[in-house]
């Protein structure tokens, strides 16, 4: 490792509310094999980052919260040949992100373009990611159907909401009531709640897991799919990390036991994970896209010291699109 003048990175001290997200100094960490260094321009703030910090995800708790990244790579590890120092990269590092200078694997890492702000295509590495691998690998529903996403006001609601439009599917949308145009901007029709559909929808694609997973299934037609995709049920409820997995493998075993439509849970690193060149492709067709216009990410953006806010901000539900700190 070494020291640069400037390198910060914003360290998890304990399980707790946002006040637990310290920034400090960093010594520049050195690529192992398989591996690169990202010199970060943009680090995304996601869901994921608020449950691991009040310690409702499983696993150890990082050093460093921090899901997706985009930068420029600055070293690469041995046996690293399919990309090059100077190249502009996303990458889904899962934790760490939160520092100017990231490690990351390097087949969780996409080539990127120069032409766009990096806050903008860090949008596209993780929440967009998740919205078009679960509807175009997953649900996969046909022009003219219908589909309901719950949270479409947020980073990969709205993402799944404008993919679906450009893909000639209908789209309900829930929120609260002051987000309501939020979800209509993007194309969707408004709904209160996954009670308020007219009809059975082709897909429900669902980030509150737990009690809410029966209520997408009861939305969804028999023939069809409810995508969960998190668990957001539980930060805010007082769980305990064994309780919210509790409900969480409960709901699971629930739909796995009764009728109804078919129940995928998605995790998007297990997908990248099991078919790295294919999320390099999902990330170049989604490029073109926002290339075409076809898209367009919502984006707020803050300086990584400010890490905390964000947390705060997201938790709040005050953030509409994706939450994004820059150094």
């Amino acid at each position: 490792m070494t020291m640069n003048a400037g390198s910060r990175r914003v360290r998890l001290t304990s399980t707790g509310g946002p006040e637990v997200l310290r920034v400090e100094a960093m010594s520049v960490p050195a690529p192992g094999p398989g591996q690169i260094l990202i010199t970060m321009e943009a680090a995304g703030v996601a869901f994921h980052d608020v449950t691991t910090r009040r310690g409702l995800t499983p696993g150890a708790l990082p050093e460093v919260p921090g899901f997706d990244v985009v930068g420029h790579v600055a070293r690469v590890g041995a046996g690293v040949t399919e990309l090059t120092v100077g190249q502009r990269v996303g990458a889904l590092v899962g934790d760490g992100g939160y520092a100017t200078h990231v490690l990351a694997p390097a087949l969780r890492a996409a080539p990127l373009p120069e032409g766009h702000p990096a806050e903008v295509l860090d949008a596209l590495v993780l929440n967009y990611l998740t919205a078009w691998q679960m509807f175009h690998r997953v649900a996969r529903p046909a022009p003219g159907q219908s589909v309901l996403v719950l949270g479409a006001a947020g980073g990969v609601g709205s993402a799944l909401s404008q993919l679906a439009r450009t893909a000639g599917v209908e789209v309900y949308g829930t929120s609260s009531p002051a987000r309501r145009a939020r979800v209509e901007a993007v194309g969707a029709t408004w709904v209160a709640d996954a009670a308020a559909v007219p009809a059975p929808v082709a897909a429900t694609f669902d980030p509150v897991g737990g009690p809410s997973l029966a209520r997408s299934r009861r939305a969804t037609s028999r023939s069809g799919v409810v995508v969960s995709y998190g668990f957001s049920f539980a930060t805010g409820a007082g769980y305990s990390k064994a309780g919210a997995l509790t409900r969480t493998a409960g709901a699971l075993l629930r739909a796995k036991l009764s009728p109804g439509a078919r129940l995928v849970v998605h995790t998007v690193l297990g997908a990248v994970d099991k078919d790295p060149a294919g999320f390099r492709a999902d990330i170049a067709a989604l490029v073109e896209q926002l290339d075409a216009g076809t898209l367009r990410p919502d984006v707020t953006t803050l300086p990584l010291d400010r890490a905390a806010e964000a947390h705060r901000r997201l938790e709040n539900r005050e953030v509409d699109g994706k939450l994004v700190l820059v150094p």
